[in-house]
């Protein structure tokens, strides 16, 4: 498999959208959406908000479901099931939406996913205000709830691979990395948003995130139906051939996303164990040092990712360098800085290292493949993420079981592994970034 060239369009800057010819397409087998040019930042900073619209919907649930739960009457392990049936759907539905995205467009991928999400969260919040004025009995709300987040889980696992391929068709290959790390930093600041809307919108009511959420969904998906347009989309009306994923360039890539989500989210979910155990807080004084920390990492992330890599251009190599050799630092920071502000410390290099590493990991995927398969490792990519996603609590939980600093020693022969596996590829003609 070739590595990806630029499209024939380059564009003046990063948020320039240029549109190639169709010429070169066989009219055989595919039709091509002949829409005007377009060179507005508009349909960027849309499909960027439905990002953040997404990572809003994948985060407020963890803030909003558990005390609606408890108060209609539902077990804590009925909750969570709730939340992981979502997540396993999740996982499966990406690897399929790569071939629905190459069929229907990429756009119109999007706004299935998008109004699939607005109508299964608004449907949501209304089966829990039903139980909560009792005209729902609690086994008939898990059901009710269970169905809708699996249908949630099916459109929005989807939205994600459409707009990383949308956005990587509509820029030049120079650009890169930096639509991939605003591709990241989007999600992030959703995630961050998500508990605070949860929190903040609470106080219209319990169900009223819900409905909130779901409007402002809908209505970014309204955006994107008038304002996207998808000139460079090439329809396949057959049945693509079988792809073998296992022996294909990009396979060290995807794993690498696993471990990189993987570290993220076991790190976030062993950070109050570590804070309690080592400062011996109470549950109300580590939930207040936990948050610090949580939106200590969260900021350097997303700053790394929309500001330093954008502006500095960084390729593959240096991303991926730059993230193994802060990441290593961090987990030094955790194990031998005992104090408080030791571990804002290490939770800033970690955040830093995330923005550097993810987005050298995505990138080097993009450019293993060929055009018309971006969607097919997109949807794939998505789904190893959502793999690491579900791994990397119980994992890291389990080694933080062992000791304190388990974990950490873990994560830092983990980078090495990552940085090996990389100098290992870089070596080979064809892994030339």
């Amino acid at each position: 498999m070739t590595k990806n060239t630029a499209t024939q369009n380059t564009p003046s800057d990063v948020s320039s959208i240029g549109y190639p010819s169709a010429n070169n397409v066989s009219a055989n087998n595919v039709s091509v959406n002949n829409s005007p040019r377009n060179n507005s930042r508009l349909p960027r900073w849309l499909l960027l908000s439905c990002l953040i619209a997404v990572g809003i919907g994948q985060s407020f649930i963890f803030t909003s479901l558990p005390p609606i739960g408890r108060e209609i009457g539902l077990a804590d392990v009925r909750i969570s099931t709730l939340i992981t049936a979502g997540a396993a759907t999740f996982v499966m539905a990406a690897f399929l939406w790569g071939r629905i995205i190459n069929r229907i467009g990429r756009v119109r991928s999007v706004i299935v996913g998008m109004s699939s999400y607005a109508i299964t969260i608004a449907l949501t919040g209304w089966v829990l205000q039903e139980a909560l004025t009792e005209n729902l009995t609690a086994e008939q709300t898990y059901y009710g709830v269970l169905i809708l987040r699996v249908i949630f889980s099916l459109g929005v696992a989807g939205v994600l691979p459409a707009i990383q391929t949308y956005l990587i068709a509509h820029t030049d290959v120079k650009y890169r990395s930096s639509t991939i790390a605003l591709i990241g930093a989007s999600f992030s600041i959703g995630m961050i948003l998500g508990p605070a809307f949860a929190s903040l919108l609470s106080g219209l009511g319990l169900t009223a995130p819900f409905y909130i959420i779901g409007l402002f969904t809908g209505s970014v998906a309204i955006l994107v139906w008038f304002f996207v347009t998808d000139a460079q989309h090439v329809r396949q009306l057959e049945k693509p051939v079988a792809i073998n994923w296992f022996v294909q360039p990009v396979l060290p890539f995807l794993v690498m996303s696993v471990f990189s989500i993987l570290s993220m989210t076991g790190v976030q979910q062993i950070m109050s164990f570590l804070i309690q155990d080592r400062f011996e807080l109470n549950v109300a004084q580590t939930t207040q040092q936990l948050g610090f920390a949580m939106m200590t990492m969260s900021c350097f992330s997303i700053l790394v990712q929309m500001i330093l890599v954008p502006r500095l251009q960084l390729g593959v190599v240096k991303l991926v360098y730059y993230g193994v050799a802060v990441g290593l630092l961090s987990q030094f920071a955790f194990v031998f800085l005992n104090n408080y502000m030791g571990v804002l410390l290490a939770m800033a290099l970690f955040g830093t290292g995330f923005g550097f590493l993810f987005p050298g990991i995505v990138t080097a995927q993009t450019l293993l493949v060929k055009d018309h398969l971006q969607s097919r490792v997109a949807s794939i990519n998505a789904a190893m993420q959502g793999l690491g996603a579900a791994l990397g609590p119980v994992i890291m939980a389990s080694l933080y079981q062992l000791d304190q600093w388990v974990p950490f020693v873990a994560l830092m022969v983990g980078l090495l592994l990552v940085l090996g596996a990389f100098v290992y590829c870089r070596s080979k003609p064809k892994y030339d970034f």
